[in-house]
This record gives C-alpha cells, structure tokens and sequence, in this order.
C-alpha cells in the first residue's frame, strides 16, 4: 500500500493530495455504489464526537478505485488495499477537525461558496452552473446542505493541516546542513549558486513540513478517541 501511495504522489501529486486531504467530490462521476437499505447502520467509524458516514466511505472508496483504475493504469489494486486507503483517509480527514476545533479555526460562508463554485466538477462552459451542480447531487442521493457540510468541514481539516505546515522551519542547524550540501556542489573557490542554495532549502524544508504533518497526524489519532465498525466495511 505505501508503494501505491509514493508512485501516485509521485506521478500525479495534485490528484493525491486531494484525495488524502478530504477527496472532496469524488462522488460526481460514478453513480450505483449504494446498494444498502436506509434502516441499515450507517456509521462506520467515529473519531471523537466526529462520525464516517457509510456512504461517505463507499464515495471515497469509489474515488480511489478511479484514481489508480485511470490515472496510474492499474486494475489489479486488491479490494482490502482501496478499503484501507479510503478508511484511513476519511479518519485522518477527521482526525485533523478536532485539531480545528481546538485552534477555534472557521470557514467562512464566502470561503464555502468560493470552494464550492470553483470546483470544476459543477462547471459547464466553464463557470458554476447551479442547476448542475444540484442534478449531480441528486443523483447521488445527496442534499446540497449535506455537501456544503461535508465540504466545510474538509476545508476546516486543510486549515488545521497548512497551520501545522507553516510553523514548520528550518533551524540554524539545518540551515547549516543546507549551505554545506550546496558548498559541496560548488567548485572549489567559488561560491554557492543562490538558485542551488534556495532548492536545496526548499528540499530540506518540505521534508520536515512532510515529518511534521505525519508526527501530528499520528498523535491527533494517537488521542482521538477512533473506533471503527469493522462489520459494516
């Protein structure tokens, strides 16, 4: 499962990262993943006060059979791996609100709407078309006041992750670390190409944001409380 992840950050960032970092409409395209009956239990997981729907679940698992069906070509991606990714995504997704909750951080209405008719997903001849937009969620069997839920809350897990990421900085250590690699690229006598020194820096400063996200990642699960209806999967 981690070799599937690295190769598709790695192929395609943009596409993954969406996808771990909420995987905001992954519902928009395939339709007749809703089998269940409404009185069936529709809880998957919670974390703390926070629950995975079963239908958010059976979406997010949809989107990943997409993402490496399409983007990264392979077909043979085991049923237990897609669970896994889509389940571990949702509950990291949720795990990242409670580190919201307690920076009191908010979206905003204008922030809500901003995200939702940017999403090109609802676009038709390139703007926000509301008759489609209301249409796809329909026949996903979804209210639009449950998708705008669902969005602002992913939007408030993004603020809490960039938060962590932009107190993340290099020490003086570090810096040291930096200047003596691109020294090493240098000739002998000369001095360090300032472009090399700024990609070197930014190399050792998206690593540690990378460590720091992880490190808080796993703490937030570590204390939030995450039980997980094994049952229902």
């Amino acid at each position: 499962m981690i070799r599937l992840i690295r190769e598709g950050s790695t192929k395609y960032p943009w596409i993954l990262k969406g996808l771990i970092l909420g995987i905001a409409v992954t519902f928009v395209i395939g339709m007749g993943w809703y089998g269940y009956e409404s009185s069936q239990p529709n809880t998957v997981a919670t974390v703390g006060p926070y629950k995975v729907a079963k239908d958010e679940y059976l979406r997010t698992k949809q989107g990943y059979y997409r993402f490496y069906r399409d983007q990264l070509k392979q077909e043979d991606i085991k049923e237990e791996t897609i669970n896994q990714l889509a389940l571990e995504g949702l509950i990291t997704t949720k795990s990242w609100q409670l580190l919201a909750d307690e920076f009191h951080l908010a979206v905003s209405p204008q922030e809500l709407h901003d995200a939702i008719v940017n999403q090109k997903d609802f676009h038709k001849d390139g703007v926000f078309d509301t008759q489609y937009y209301q249409r796809l969620l329909a026949a996903n069997r979804m209210k639009p006041h449950q998708y705008e839920q669902q969005r602002q809350n992913e939007l408030l897990a993004e603020k809490a992750r960039l938060l962590v990421a932009e107190a993340t900085t290099l020490t003086p250590a570090e810096m040291k670390e930096v200047k003596d690699l691109a020294a090493r690229q240098t000739l002998e006598g000369a001095e360090p190409d300032p472009t090399t020194l700024e990609q070197i820096r930014m190399q050792f400063l998206i690593q540690k944001k990378q460590r720091a996200m992880q490190a808080f990642q796993a703490a937030l699960r570590a204390r939030g409380d995450v039980t997980i209806h094994e049952e229902l999967l």
